[in-house]
Protein backbone atom coordinates (compact mmCIF):
# COMPACT_ATOMS: atom_id res chain seq x y z
CA UNK A 1 0.00 0.00 0.00
CA UNK A 2 1.58 3.33 -0.90
CA UNK A 3 1.99 5.85 2.03
CA UNK A 4 -0.30 7.93 3.60
CA UNK A 5 0.49 11.85 2.19
CA UNK A 6 -0.86 14.63 4.24
CA UNK A 7 -0.87 18.03 3.60
CA UNK A 8 0.31 20.81 6.15
CA UNK A 9 0.57 24.35 6.35
CA UNK A 10 0.42 25.53 2.87
CA UNK A 11 -2.75 24.19 1.17
CA UNK A 12 -1.07 24.66 -2.01
CA UNK A 13 1.99 22.80 -1.94
CA UNK A 14 0.39 19.07 -1.57
CA UNK A 15 3.58 17.59 -1.47
CA UNK A 16 4.58 19.22 2.13
CA UNK A 17 4.23 16.06 4.12
CA UNK A 18 3.87 14.66 7.58
CA UNK A 19 7.97 13.51 6.73
CA UNK A 20 8.83 17.03 8.11
CA UNK A 21 7.41 16.52 11.41
CA UNK A 22 9.26 13.04 11.68
CA UNK A 23 6.43 11.07 11.64
CA UNK A 24 6.39 9.78 8.12
CA UNK A 25 9.70 8.82 5.52
CA UNK A 26 9.48 8.43 2.31
CA UNK A 27 12.46 8.29 -0.61
CA UNK A 28 12.52 10.16 -3.32
CA UNK A 29 10.71 7.50 -5.80
CA UNK A 30 7.78 7.35 -3.77
CA UNK A 31 7.11 11.32 -3.93
CA UNK A 32 3.76 11.20 -6.13
CA UNK A 33 4.96 12.14 -9.93
CA UNK A 34 2.65 15.19 -10.00
CA UNK A 35 3.98 16.74 -7.60
CA UNK A 36 7.25 17.51 -9.52
CA UNK A 37 5.49 20.28 -11.36
CA UNK A 38 5.12 21.73 -8.15
CA UNK A 39 8.03 21.43 -7.36
CA UNK A 40 9.23 22.60 -10.85
CA UNK A 41 7.11 25.88 -10.35
CA UNK A 42 8.77 26.58 -6.82
CA UNK A 43 12.40 26.02 -8.21
CA UNK A 44 11.26 28.74 -11.00
CA UNK A 45 9.18 31.24 -8.38
CA UNK A 46 13.38 31.14 -6.76
CA UNK A 47 15.87 30.70 -9.58
CA UNK A 48 14.23 32.56 -12.69
CA UNK A 49 13.84 35.73 -11.31
CA UNK A 50 17.46 36.10 -9.72
CA UNK A 51 19.00 35.03 -13.12
CA UNK A 52 17.10 36.92 -15.52
CA UNK A 53 17.60 40.02 -13.40
CA UNK A 54 21.38 39.40 -13.41
CA UNK A 55 21.67 38.40 -16.89
CA UNK A 56 19.66 41.74 -17.49
CA UNK A 57 22.17 43.61 -15.40
CA UNK A 58 24.67 42.02 -17.46
CA UNK A 59 23.52 43.04 -20.62
CA UNK A 60 22.59 46.61 -19.45
CA UNK A 61 25.65 47.29 -18.18
CA UNK A 62 27.89 45.80 -21.10
CA UNK A 63 25.82 47.92 -23.59
CA UNK A 64 26.14 51.13 -22.13
CA UNK A 65 29.36 51.93 -24.50
CA UNK A 66 26.49 51.73 -27.16
CA UNK A 67 23.93 53.97 -25.62
CA UNK A 68 26.79 56.46 -24.74
CA UNK A 69 27.76 56.31 -28.05
CA UNK A 70 25.07 59.66 -28.74
CA UNK A 71 25.01 61.23 -25.30
CA UNK A 72 28.76 62.87 -25.43
CA UNK A 73 31.03 59.78 -25.08
CA UNK A 74 33.20 60.32 -27.98
CA UNK A 75 33.63 63.65 -28.31
CA UNK A 76 35.27 63.73 -24.80
CA UNK A 77 37.01 61.16 -25.17
CA UNK A 78 38.42 62.47 -28.06
CA UNK A 79 37.83 58.59 -30.16
CA UNK A 80 39.12 59.17 -33.75
CA UNK A 81 38.61 56.01 -36.59
CA UNK A 82 37.98 52.72 -35.19
CA UNK A 83 38.85 53.79 -31.17
CA UNK A 84 35.26 53.47 -30.71
CA UNK A 85 35.27 49.78 -32.13
CA UNK A 86 38.21 49.10 -30.30
CA UNK A 87 36.36 49.70 -27.22
CA UNK A 88 33.68 47.75 -27.92
CA UNK A 89 35.52 44.97 -28.83
CA UNK A 90 38.32 45.01 -26.12
CA UNK A 91 35.70 43.48 -23.68
CA UNK A 92 35.80 40.63 -25.36
CA UNK A 93 38.94 39.96 -25.01
CA UNK A 94 39.13 40.24 -21.86
CA UNK A 95 36.08 37.68 -21.57
CA UNK A 96 37.69 35.75 -23.68
CA UNK A 97 40.85 35.78 -21.61
CA UNK A 98 38.95 34.81 -18.43
CA UNK A 99 36.37 32.58 -20.43
CA UNK A 100 38.36 28.96 -19.53
CA UNK A 101 39.88 29.86 -16.23
CA UNK A 102 35.97 30.92 -15.05
CA UNK A 103 34.57 27.66 -16.18
CA UNK A 104 37.20 25.73 -13.91
CA UNK A 105 36.91 28.01 -11.00
CA UNK A 106 33.10 27.53 -11.26
CA UNK A 107 33.79 23.61 -11.10
CA UNK A 108 36.45 23.77 -8.26
CA UNK A 109 34.25 26.03 -6.61
CA UNK A 110 30.74 27.05 -4.94
CA UNK A 111 29.06 28.29 -7.92
CA UNK A 112 26.37 31.26 -5.93
CA UNK A 113 29.50 32.28 -3.94
CA UNK A 114 31.52 32.55 -6.47
CA UNK A 115 29.22 34.74 -8.58
CA UNK A 116 28.55 37.08 -6.13
CA UNK A 117 32.31 37.72 -5.86
CA UNK A 118 32.66 38.50 -10.12
CA UNK A 119 29.65 40.38 -9.79
CA UNK A 120 30.81 42.61 -7.05
CA UNK A 121 33.84 43.13 -9.27
CA UNK A 122 32.22 43.98 -12.20
CA UNK A 123 30.24 46.50 -10.15
CA UNK A 124 33.49 48.26 -9.36
CA UNK A 125 34.88 48.62 -12.63
CA UNK A 126 31.74 49.77 -14.44
CA UNK A 127 31.50 52.94 -11.81
CA UNK A 128 34.54 53.94 -12.63
CA UNK A 129 33.93 54.00 -16.23
CA UNK A 130 32.32 57.75 -14.94
CA UNK A 131 36.00 58.82 -14.11
CA UNK A 132 37.35 57.54 -17.58
CA UNK A 133 39.36 60.43 -19.50
CA UNK A 134 41.12 58.02 -22.67
CA UNK A 135 41.12 56.01 -24.64
CA UNK A 136 43.72 54.05 -23.03
CA UNK A 137 41.87 54.45 -19.73
CA UNK A 138 38.47 53.29 -21.29
CA UNK A 139 40.41 50.08 -23.46
CA UNK A 140 41.74 48.93 -19.29
CA UNK A 141 38.60 48.80 -18.05
CA UNK A 142 36.29 47.86 -20.80
CA UNK A 143 39.23 44.49 -20.67
CA UNK A 144 37.99 44.55 -17.36
CA UNK A 145 34.80 44.08 -17.29
CA UNK A 146 34.70 41.24 -19.73
CA UNK A 147 36.68 39.39 -17.33
CA UNK A 148 34.60 40.00 -14.91
CA UNK A 149 31.10 39.24 -16.53
CA UNK A 150 32.36 35.65 -18.05
CA UNK A 151 31.54 33.58 -15.61
CA UNK A 152 27.55 34.59 -15.39
CA UNK A 153 26.56 32.90 -18.58
CA UNK A 154 28.65 29.66 -17.98
CA UNK A 155 27.62 30.07 -14.23
CA UNK A 156 23.90 30.24 -15.35
CA UNK A 157 24.12 27.05 -18.17
CA UNK A 158 25.63 24.92 -15.46
CA UNK A 159 22.95 25.83 -12.83
CA UNK A 160 20.44 25.10 -14.94
CA UNK A 161 21.53 21.95 -15.96
CA UNK A 162 21.74 20.92 -12.16
CA UNK A 163 17.86 22.01 -11.44
CA UNK A 164 15.94 20.99 -14.86
CA UNK A 165 15.62 18.03 -16.90
CA UNK A 166 16.47 18.19 -20.48
CA UNK A 167 12.57 18.55 -21.74
CA UNK A 168 12.73 21.62 -19.21
CA UNK A 169 15.81 23.43 -19.89
CA UNK A 170 15.31 24.92 -23.14
CA UNK A 171 12.45 27.70 -22.01
CA UNK A 172 14.34 27.87 -18.58
CA UNK A 173 17.70 29.01 -20.74
CA UNK A 174 14.67 31.29 -22.51
CA UNK A 175 13.76 32.99 -19.27
CA UNK A 176 16.59 34.17 -17.91
CA UNK A 177 18.05 34.76 -21.53
CA UNK A 178 15.06 36.64 -21.52
CA UNK A 179 16.48 39.28 -18.75
CA UNK A 180 18.77 40.77 -22.13
CA UNK A 181 15.95 41.87 -24.05
CA UNK A 182 14.70 43.37 -21.02
CA UNK A 183 17.94 45.22 -21.05
CA UNK A 184 17.26 46.20 -24.18
CA UNK A 185 13.85 47.82 -22.98
CA UNK A 186 14.74 49.01 -19.98
CA UNK A 187 17.95 50.88 -21.20
CA UNK A 188 16.34 52.42 -23.67
CA UNK A 189 13.61 54.10 -21.45
CA UNK A 190 16.55 54.96 -18.59
CA UNK A 191 18.56 56.68 -21.27
CA UNK A 192 15.59 58.24 -22.24
CA UNK A 193 15.18 60.27 -19.10
CA UNK A 194 18.56 60.73 -18.17
CA UNK A 195 18.76 62.79 -21.10
CA UNK A 196 16.62 65.06 -19.63
CA UNK A 197 18.54 65.70 -16.42
CA UNK A 198 20.55 68.66 -16.85
CA UNK A 199 23.43 68.53 -13.94
CA UNK A 200 27.01 69.47 -13.30
CA UNK A 201 27.94 65.83 -14.61
CA UNK A 202 28.15 64.63 -17.95
CA UNK A 203 24.80 62.64 -18.89
CA UNK A 204 27.30 59.27 -20.01
CA UNK A 205 28.73 59.49 -16.44
CA UNK A 206 26.23 59.69 -14.83
CA UNK A 207 24.71 56.96 -16.62
CA UNK A 208 27.28 54.66 -15.64
CA UNK A 209 27.12 55.66 -11.83
CA UNK A 210 23.35 54.75 -11.61
CA UNK A 211 24.16 51.47 -13.48
CA UNK A 212 26.70 50.46 -10.77
CA UNK A 213 24.65 51.51 -8.21
CA UNK A 214 21.55 49.04 -9.34
CA UNK A 215 23.93 46.62 -9.63
CA UNK A 216 25.75 46.89 -6.45
CA UNK A 217 22.15 46.30 -4.98
CA UNK A 218 21.30 43.64 -6.23
CA UNK A 219 24.74 41.76 -5.49
CA UNK A 220 23.54 42.07 -2.18
CA UNK A 221 20.63 40.32 -3.13
CA UNK A 222 21.99 37.52 -5.17
CA UNK A 223 24.48 36.81 -2.49
CA UNK A 224 21.81 36.20 0.10
CA UNK A 225 19.31 34.13 -1.82
CA UNK A 226 20.81 32.30 -5.11
CA UNK A 227 21.24 28.66 -3.94
CA UNK A 228 24.73 26.81 -4.71
CA UNK A 229 23.19 23.22 -5.38
CA UNK A 230 19.76 21.62 -4.50
CA UNK A 231 20.92 20.24 -1.40
CA UNK A 232 21.23 23.59 0.23
CA UNK A 233 18.24 25.04 -1.20
CA UNK A 234 16.67 26.40 1.83
CA UNK A 235 13.22 27.32 -0.32
CA UNK A 236 12.93 23.55 -0.58
CA UNK A 237 12.09 20.72 2.21
CA UNK A 238 14.59 17.75 2.77
CA UNK A 239 12.27 15.50 0.90
CA UNK A 240 11.51 17.88 -2.26
CA UNK A 241 15.29 18.18 -2.65
CA UNK A 242 16.04 14.77 -2.70
CA UNK A 243 13.62 14.68 -5.38
CA UNK A 244 14.77 17.31 -7.93
CA UNK A 245 18.55 14.87 -7.73
CA UNK A 246 16.58 11.90 -8.60
CA UNK A 247 14.74 13.84 -11.48
CA UNK A 248 18.24 15.57 -12.46
CA UNK A 249 19.62 11.82 -12.68
CA UNK A 250 17.24 10.74 -15.72
CA UNK A 251 19.61 13.20 -17.84
CA UNK A 252 22.32 10.80 -17.06
CA UNK A 253 24.81 13.93 -17.39
CA UNK A 254 26.18 13.97 -14.38
CA UNK A 255 26.24 16.01 -11.02
CA UNK A 256 28.51 18.57 -9.75
CA UNK A 257 32.27 17.57 -8.10
CA UNK A 258 34.88 19.72 -6.97
CA UNK A 259 36.94 17.58 -9.16
CA UNK A 260 38.50 18.49 -12.68
CA UNK A 261 39.02 15.85 -14.75
CA UNK A 262 41.51 16.09 -17.60
CA UNK A 263 40.67 13.16 -19.51
CA UNK A 264 36.55 14.75 -20.07
CA UNK A 265 38.33 18.38 -20.94
CA UNK A 266 40.38 16.80 -23.86
CA UNK A 267 37.08 14.42 -25.00
CA UNK A 268 35.25 18.04 -25.05
CA UNK A 269 38.22 19.19 -27.40
CA UNK A 270 38.37 16.01 -29.99
CA UNK A 271 34.09 16.10 -30.28
CA UNK A 272 33.61 16.93 -33.93
CA UNK A 273 30.17 17.36 -32.84
CA UNK A 274 30.97 20.48 -30.17
CA UNK A 275 33.07 22.24 -33.11
CA UNK A 276 30.03 22.24 -35.37
CA UNK A 277 28.40 24.30 -32.53
CA UNK A 278 31.22 26.39 -31.92
CA UNK A 279 31.16 27.14 -35.63
CA UNK A 280 27.61 28.12 -35.59
CA UNK A 281 28.23 30.52 -32.37
CA UNK A 282 30.86 32.69 -33.71
CA UNK A 283 29.19 32.25 -37.60
CA UNK A 284 25.89 33.92 -35.30
CA UNK A 285 27.71 35.84 -33.30
CA UNK A 286 30.05 38.26 -35.13
CA UNK A 287 26.72 40.03 -36.66
CA UNK A 288 25.46 40.39 -33.04
CA UNK A 289 28.80 41.94 -31.65
CA UNK A 290 28.11 44.58 -35.02
CA UNK A 291 24.85 45.36 -33.78
CA UNK A 292 25.78 45.47 -29.77
CA UNK A 293 27.99 48.36 -30.60
CA UNK A 294 26.66 50.47 -33.50
CA UNK A 295 22.90 49.68 -32.95
CA UNK A 296 22.02 53.02 -31.74
CA UNK A 297 24.24 54.40 -34.24
CA UNK A 298 22.49 52.55 -37.40
CA UNK A 299 19.40 53.12 -35.74
CA UNK A 300 19.79 57.13 -35.64
CA UNK A 301 21.37 56.85 -39.24
CA UNK A 302 17.77 55.98 -40.30
CA UNK A 303 17.03 59.78 -39.46
CA UNK A 304 15.34 59.51 -36.50
CA UNK A 305 16.57 62.17 -33.41
CA UNK A 306 18.63 60.87 -30.30
CA UNK A 307 15.55 60.66 -27.72
CA UNK A 308 13.54 58.63 -30.82
CA UNK A 309 16.38 56.69 -30.65
CA UNK A 310 16.10 55.74 -27.61
CA UNK A 311 12.40 55.29 -26.78
CA UNK A 312 12.99 52.79 -30.58
CA UNK A 313 14.65 50.43 -27.78
CA UNK A 314 11.36 49.42 -26.44
CA UNK A 315 10.11 47.36 -29.32
CA UNK A 316 13.40 46.09 -30.17
CA UNK A 317 13.59 44.71 -27.03
CA UNK A 318 10.41 43.35 -27.04
CA UNK A 319 11.32 41.67 -30.37
CA UNK A 320 14.45 40.35 -28.64
CA UNK A 321 12.07 38.68 -26.09
CA UNK A 322 9.36 37.23 -28.10
CA UNK A 323 12.36 35.33 -30.18
CA UNK A 324 14.16 34.16 -27.38
CA UNK A 325 11.45 33.04 -25.41
CA UNK A 326 8.92 31.79 -28.08
CA UNK A 327 12.06 29.53 -29.77
CA UNK A 328 12.72 28.38 -26.73
CA UNK A 329 9.16 27.61 -25.29
CA UNK A 330 8.68 25.76 -28.85
CA UNK A 331 12.04 23.96 -27.97
CA UNK A 332 10.36 22.23 -24.47
CA UNK A 333 7.54 21.77 -26.67
CA UNK A 334 8.48 19.86 -29.60
CA UNK A 335 11.08 16.91 -29.22
CA UNK A 336 14.05 17.26 -31.11
CA UNK A 337 13.27 20.50 -32.89
CA UNK A 338 16.00 22.77 -31.15
CA UNK A 339 18.38 23.00 -33.95
CA UNK A 340 15.76 23.58 -36.50
CA UNK A 341 14.45 26.60 -34.36
CA UNK A 342 18.00 27.47 -34.10
CA UNK A 343 18.32 27.77 -38.27
CA UNK A 344 14.90 29.65 -38.80
CA UNK A 345 15.54 32.20 -36.35
CA UNK A 346 18.80 32.70 -38.30
CA UNK A 347 17.24 32.89 -41.52
CA UNK A 348 14.70 35.54 -40.45
CA UNK A 349 17.26 37.53 -39.18
CA UNK A 350 19.20 37.09 -42.39
CA UNK A 351 15.72 38.51 -44.09
CA UNK A 352 16.33 41.69 -42.09
CA UNK A 353 19.31 42.26 -42.24
CA UNK A 354 18.79 42.00 -46.58
CA UNK A 355 15.93 44.39 -45.83
CA UNK A 356 18.69 46.98 -43.97
CA UNK A 357 21.23 46.23 -46.88
CA UNK A 358 18.64 46.90 -49.84
CA UNK A 359 16.15 49.36 -48.76
CA UNK A 360 16.17 53.13 -47.75
CA UNK A 361 13.63 55.21 -45.63
CA UNK A 362 13.19 54.68 -42.28
CA UNK A 363 9.81 52.29 -42.18
CA UNK A 364 11.35 49.38 -43.99
CA UNK A 365 14.83 49.38 -42.33
CA UNK A 366 13.38 49.97 -38.94
CA UNK A 367 11.53 46.84 -39.80
CA UNK A 368 14.45 44.62 -40.76
CA UNK A 369 16.43 45.50 -37.16
CA UNK A 370 13.12 43.91 -35.45
CA UNK A 371 13.56 40.75 -37.37
CA UNK A 372 17.31 41.00 -36.92
CA UNK A 373 16.89 40.50 -33.56
CA UNK A 374 15.41 36.60 -34.00
CA UNK A 375 19.09 35.22 -34.19
CA UNK A 376 19.46 36.18 -30.18
CA UNK A 377 17.39 32.84 -30.11
CA UNK A 378 20.50 31.03 -31.05
CA UNK A 379 22.25 31.45 -27.44
CA UNK A 380 19.67 30.20 -25.31
CA UNK A 381 18.63 26.88 -27.58
CA UNK A 382 22.59 26.44 -27.58
CA UNK A 383 22.69 26.76 -23.83
CA UNK A 384 20.15 24.07 -24.20
CA UNK A 385 22.12 21.74 -26.03
CA UNK A 386 25.15 21.63 -24.04
CA UNK A 387 23.43 21.15 -21.22
CA UNK A 388 21.03 18.37 -22.74
CA UNK A 389 23.99 16.91 -25.02
CA UNK A 390 26.99 16.79 -22.75
CA UNK A 391 27.66 14.39 -20.03
CA UNK A 392 30.30 14.74 -17.40
CA UNK A 393 30.37 17.63 -15.49
CA UNK A 394 34.43 18.87 -16.28
CA UNK A 395 33.05 18.18 -20.08
CA UNK A 396 29.84 20.49 -20.02
CA UNK A 397 31.64 23.19 -18.38
CA UNK A 398 34.61 22.98 -21.04
CA UNK A 399 31.91 22.75 -23.31
CA UNK A 400 30.12 26.08 -22.41
CA UNK A 401 34.25 27.50 -22.15
CA UNK A 402 34.18 26.81 -25.63
CA UNK A 403 31.23 28.06 -26.95
CA UNK A 404 31.46 31.21 -24.61
CA UNK A 405 34.80 31.44 -26.74
CA UNK A 406 33.76 31.58 -29.99
CA UNK A 407 30.51 33.70 -28.57
CA UNK A 408 33.52 36.22 -27.62
CA UNK A 409 35.55 35.87 -30.77
CA UNK A 410 32.25 36.66 -33.00
CA UNK A 411 31.80 40.17 -30.53
CA UNK A 412 35.02 41.03 -31.13
CA UNK A 413 35.85 40.35 -34.63
CA UNK A 414 31.62 42.40 -35.48
CA UNK A 415 32.37 45.97 -34.22
CA UNK A 416 35.15 45.56 -37.13
CA UNK A 417 33.06 45.18 -40.26
CA UNK A 418 31.53 48.16 -39.65
CA UNK A 419 33.62 51.10 -41.06
CA UNK A 420 33.42 54.65 -39.79
CA UNK A 421 33.68 55.84 -43.36
CA UNK A 422 30.27 54.16 -45.00
CA UNK A 423 28.25 55.62 -41.51
CA UNK A 424 25.68 55.16 -41.53
CA UNK A 425 24.32 52.57 -43.73
CA UNK A 426 27.34 50.55 -43.00
CA UNK A 427 27.01 48.01 -46.86
CA UNK A 428 29.44 46.20 -46.36
CA UNK A 429 29.24 45.37 -43.02
CA UNK A 430 26.00 44.29 -43.67
CA UNK A 431 26.98 42.10 -46.91
CA UNK A 432 29.56 40.37 -44.19
CA UNK A 433 26.82 39.52 -42.34
CA UNK A 434 24.84 38.24 -44.81
CA UNK A 435 27.51 35.61 -45.38
CA UNK A 436 27.93 35.12 -41.59
CA UNK A 437 24.50 34.13 -41.11
CA UNK A 438 24.21 31.40 -44.13
CA UNK A 439 27.55 29.83 -42.47
CA UNK A 440 25.04 29.76 -39.22
CA UNK A 441 22.82 28.19 -40.98
CA UNK A 442 25.14 25.40 -42.79
CA UNK A 443 26.90 24.48 -39.25
CA UNK A 444 23.70 23.92 -37.00
CA UNK A 445 22.23 21.90 -39.88
CA UNK A 446 25.04 19.87 -39.75
CA UNK A 447 25.21 19.35 -36.36
CA UNK A 448 21.23 17.92 -36.14
CA UNK A 449 22.00 15.75 -38.95
CA UNK A 450 25.21 14.34 -36.82
CA UNK A 451 23.14 14.18 -33.47
CA UNK A 452 20.34 12.35 -35.22
CA UNK A 453 22.84 9.96 -37.12
CA UNK A 454 24.81 9.18 -33.65
CA UNK A 455 21.38 8.52 -32.03
CA UNK A 456 20.69 5.96 -35.06
CA UNK A 457 24.37 4.49 -34.46
CA UNK A 458 23.44 3.93 -30.87
CA UNK A 459 20.32 2.22 -31.25
CA UNK A 460 21.73 -0.09 -33.83
CA UNK A 461 24.70 -1.49 -31.27
CA UNK A 462 22.20 -1.72 -28.99
CA UNK A 463 19.52 -4.33 -30.92
CA UNK A 464 23.03 -6.12 -32.10
CA UNK A 465 24.04 -6.17 -27.55
CA UNK A 466 20.48 -7.42 -26.97
CA UNK A 467 20.34 -9.94 -29.69
CA UNK A 468 23.74 -11.43 -28.66
CA UNK A 469 22.67 -11.12 -25.00
CA UNK A 470 26.72 -10.51 -24.24
CA UNK A 471 26.99 -10.06 -20.52
CA UNK A 472 30.39 -9.18 -20.90
CA UNK A 473 30.00 -6.19 -23.01
CA UNK A 474 27.59 -4.31 -21.19
CA UNK A 475 27.36 -0.99 -22.28
CA UNK A 476 27.97 2.44 -19.90
CA UNK A 477 24.05 2.98 -19.98
CA UNK A 478 24.10 -0.82 -17.61
CA UNK A 479 27.40 -0.42 -15.68
CA UNK A 480 25.76 3.32 -14.40
CA UNK A 481 23.21 1.76 -13.48
CA UNK A 482 24.63 -0.78 -11.38
CA UNK A 483 26.64 2.12 -9.88
CA UNK A 484 23.60 3.96 -9.06
CA UNK A 485 22.22 1.09 -7.28
CA UNK A 486 25.08 -0.03 -5.55
CA UNK A 487 26.27 3.15 -4.32
CA UNK A 488 23.04 5.52 -4.19
CA UNK A 489 25.56 7.84 -5.87
CA UNK A 490 25.28 9.09 -9.59
CA UNK A 491 28.64 8.35 -11.76
CA UNK A 492 30.01 11.34 -13.38
CA UNK A 493 30.36 9.59 -17.19
CA UNK A 494 30.41 11.55 -20.46
CA UNK A 495 28.02 11.42 -23.30
CA UNK A 496 30.40 9.58 -25.10
CA UNK A 497 31.14 7.08 -22.18
CA UNK A 498 27.76 6.20 -21.66
CA UNK A 499 26.38 4.76 -25.03
CA UNK A 500 22.38 4.58 -23.31
CA UNK A 501 22.95 8.12 -24.05
CA UNK A 502 20.92 9.87 -26.90
CA UNK A 503 20.75 13.29 -27.96
CA UNK A 504 18.56 16.11 -28.29
CA UNK A 505 18.72 18.08 -31.92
Amino acid sequence: MAPKIATVAEPNDPYEVDVLQGEIELSPLEIPVRSDKLIVRKIDRWLMPLMALTYMLQFLDKQTLSQTSIMGFIEDLDLTGNQFSWAGSIFYFGYLAFTYPAALLLVRFSIAKYLTVVMFLWTVILACHAAVTSFAGIMALRFLLGAAEASISPGFTLLTGMWYTREEQPLRYGLWFAGSSAASAFGGLICFGIAHIHASIETWKLLYIIYGAITLLWTAVIYQFLPDEPDNARFLTRDERARVVERIRENQTGVKENVIRGYQVWEALTDYKVWLLVLYQLSSNIPNGAMLVFSVLVTKGFGFTELETYLIQIPIGAAHALFALGSTWLAGRFTNSRCILAGITTLISLLGCLLIYKLEGKVVPLIGILLYMASVAGMPLSFSLISANTGGFTKRATVSAMILIAYCAGNLIGPFLFFEREAPRYKSGYLSIIICFCVAVASIGALAVALRNENRRRDRLAVVSSDRNDNDNENASTKQDIVVESTGEIPDLTDKENLGFRYVY
